[in-house]
C-alpha cells in the first residue's frame, strides 16, 4: 500500500510541472526532455500504434540537425544547420498545421566534429517570452535570445571549445538564468567552465571554472529541489563526476568526483534520493541527500556495459529504470537495486532518448524508427514505426500531439481522437 501511495504522489507532483502552466494552461516543453528534464508527460494523449494517415503534417527544414525541438503554446521552435557553409537556422513552426512562422540565420564559424555530430546538436530552451539558442565553435560560444516573433533580444559571446567531437550540451533554464557547459579536453588552450547568464539581459551571472580531462562531457545539468524547495543543478562529467551546484551563485554544494571515469554524454536523472550518471561503458547510481548536500561515499550500484547507454539518457518511471542502449538494446531494471527485469532488441542503434506518455515509452532509432514500448516490468513492444529518414533526436509533446524530428524533417503525430 505504501508503494502505491508513493507512486500516486509521485505522479501527482509531476503533473503541474511537466508540461502545463498552471495559470494559462499553456503547453510547455521548454528544454531537452521536457520542462523538468524527466521526459515524463502525464497529460498528453497519443496512440501507441498508428498509420501514416495519423500524421497531421510533415515539413522539410533547411540544412540538417540533431537537436530536439522545444514548445511554448502553439509554437514549436527548432534549430538546424548547413555545416558546409557555416550557417545555423532557428525556426518557429505552428503546431496545428506545420506552417513556418519565421526563420532566422546565424553565422557559425568552423568547429571540428565527430562524424555523428552536427552544428545544430544543442537543444534550445524556451520560456514565456524568449527562446534561447546556443551555437558552438572553436572561436566562440554564441548564446542568442529571440522573442517568440523571432526578434533579437540580446546575444552574448564566450570563449569557444577545443574538442575532438565538437559541441552538443543542451541549455537549461532556472527562474533567472540560462545555464550551459563549455568543457575542453586535455591540450586545449581554453579553460573549461559552467556558465549562467541572466535571461533578461544576457549578462553573465556566474561562471564556475572547471578542470579539463581526456574527454569533455555533453550532458545537460538536471534541476532538483530538496524538502525545503531549495534548488540545485546536478552536473555529470568525466572531470568532476557528480556535482551539485547552487543555481543562484554557482557555488559547489557537493561533489563526488571519481565515479565517472570516461566521457559523459547522457544527462543525469534524479529520483527518490538517487542520481544516475552514464559514462562510456558504465552507468553509476549514487545516493545523495539533497537536504544535507551529502553524497554517499560510493555508488549504490553500477550497471555493466551491456546495460549502460552512452548517448541516450535513461528514464525512471515509477519503480523502474529504462535504458535505451546505443546498440539498439532496451532494458528495464529496478531503480532501487539495479536488478534486471528484461532486455530486448526491438530495432537498430539508438542515439535519441526516450520519453514516457500515458505509460508508454517513445524513442527514435538512428534509422528513424519510432519505438513504442510499455513502461512496465514485463516487455511489451507496441510498435516500430518508420519515419523514412534517420534521426538523432528525442520526441517532444505539443498540444496537437507528438513531434518527431529527423535529420531534415519535422512530423506531427496527432493526439488520440484528433483525426
Amino acid at each position: 500500500m505504501k508503494k502505491i501511495y508513493n507512486y500516486l504522489l509521485y505522479i501527482f507532483l509531476l503533473m503541474p510541472i511537466t508540461c502545463w502552466g498552471s495559470e494559462t494552461d499553456t503547453l510547455q516543453w521548454t528544454r531537452f526532455r521536457g520542462s523538468d528534464g524527466t521526459g515524463i508527460d502525464t497529460q498528453g494523449s497519443v496512440p501507441h500504434t498508428w498509420e501514416s494517415s495519423d500524421y497531421k503534417w510533415n515539413i522539410t527544414l533547411p540544412g540538417i540537425g540533431h537537436a530536439s525541438p522545444v514548445v511554448w503554446g502553439n509554437t514549436i521552435f527548432v534549430t538546424s544547420a548547413d555545416d558546409a557553409n557555416d550557417i545555423g537556422y532557428v525556426m518557429a513552426v505552428h503546431e496545428e498545421d506545420g506552417r513556418m512562422l519565421w526563420q532566422k540565420e546565424f553565422e557559425v564559424t568552423d568547429l571540428a566534429m565527430h562524424v555523428n555530430n552536427n552544428l545544430a546538436s544543442s537543444t534550445p530552451a524556451v520560456d514565456a517570452s524568449q527562446v534561447y539558442i546556443l551555437w558552438s565553435s572553436k572561436e566562440k560560444i554564441h548564446l542568442v535570445a529571440l522573442n517568440h516573433d523571432g526578434d533579437l533580444q540580446w546575444q552574448a559571446d564566450f570563449g569557444g571549445i577545443e574538442t575532438r567531437h565538437g559541441g552538443g550540451s543542451s541549455l537549461v533554464l532556472t527562474d533567472k538564468y540560462v545555464v550551459f557547459t563549455r568543457e575542453q579536453e586535455d591540450g586545449s588552450s581554453l579553460n573549461s567552465s559552467w556558465v549562467a547568464v541572466n535571461k533578461h539581459t544576457g549578462e553573465t551571472a556566474w561562471e564556475l571554472e572547471r578542470e579539463t580531462c581526456v574527454a569533455n562531457s555533453f550532458s545537460a545539468p538536471y534541476p532538483v529541489s530538496n524538502d525545503n524547495q531549495e534548488e540545485q543543478l546536478i552536473f555529470t562529467s568525466q572531470a568532476h563526476g557528480f556535482t551539485g551546484v547552487d543555481p543562484e551563485t554557482g557555488k559547489i554544494l557537493w561533489e563526488q568526483k571519481d565515479l565517472l571515469t570516461a566521457r559523459v554524454v547522457a544527462s543525469p536523472i534524479y529520483s527518490d534520493g538517487m542520481v544516475i550518471g552514464c559514462r562510456k561503458g558504465q552507468c553509476v547510481v549514487l545516493d545523495v541527500n539533497l537536504n544535507t548536500n551529502q553524497p554517499a561515499d560510493s555508488a549504490r550500484y553500477t550497471l555493466p556495459t551491456n546495460l549502460s547507454p552512452y548517448v541516450p539518457t535513461p528514464i525512471v518511471v515509477g519503480e523502474n529504470l529504462f535504458l535505451f542502449m546505443d546498440n539498439g538494446n532496451v532494458a528495464c531494471v529496478r531503480w532501487a537495486t539495479g536488478e534486471l527485469l528484461w532486455k530486448e532488441r526491438p530495432a537498430g542503434p539508438i542515439f535519441g532518448s526516450p520519453i514516457c506518455v500515458n505509460g508508454n515509452l517513445y524513442c527514435i532509432t538512428k534509422a528513424g524508427d519510432v519505438l513504442v514500448i510499455g513502461a512496465e516490468s514485463s516487455y511489451q513492444l507496441h510498435g516500430v514505426h518508420a519515419l523514412g529518414e534517420g534521426s538523432f533526436s528525442t520526441p517532444v509533446m505539443c498540444g496537437s500531439g507528438m513531434v518527431f524530428r529527423t535529420l531534415t524533417q519535422l512530423t506531427l503525430l496527432g493526439s488520440k481522437g484528433s483525426n
